[in-house]
């Protein structure tokens, strides 16, 4: 059967049909793929975003004198409250020193010291929400 007898087959005598123009793509042949990939990728499952807000505190500065100078090699100790551990680091060269891996949920105390001189003890507390302090330590001579 000819395709002109399946399109005529139920149509009212005397109604106009037209053939198909062979030269133009069908329009369902570039709908499907199409339609295919808007489904798969409805359906695939959403992927969360990667939550930026860090997991621990850093706490981190500059040891140096009464005249603003970087002192290397001060002793800068971190106490944990909760715990009573107790961590040294020495500053480096430009009088750097930096803790990082610290619990939000605990209070730290920070104090550099260097040759008989030392730095007032600073408080690193649990209801402070930022992520990194920085705490500089001036190092004091001691009025003995």
């Amino acid at each position: 059967m000819s395709w002109l007898k399946l399109r005529c087959a139920g149509l009212p005598e005397g109604s106009a049909v037209e053939k198909p123009n062979r030269a133009q793509k069908p329009r369902l042949a570039l709908s499907v793929p199409l339609l295919v990939v808007m489904v798969l990728l409805s359906s695939a499952p959403a992927i969360p975003a990667k939550d930026k807000t860090p997991t621990t505190r850093t706490v981190s500065g500059i040891v140096m004198d009464e005249a603003e100078n970087p002192i290397e090699g001060a002793t800068v100790e971190l106490k944990d409250l909760q715990t009573k551990k107790v961590l040294d680091v020495y500053s480096q060269e430009n009088g750097d020193y930096q803790y990082s891996g610290l619990r939000f949920d605990h209070d730290y105390t920070v104090q550099a010291a260097y040759r008989g001189m030392s730095s007032g003890v600073r408080q690193v507390s649990s209801i402070d929400t930022r992520w990194h302090l920085v705490l500089n330590l001036t190092l004091l001579k001691s009025t003995k």
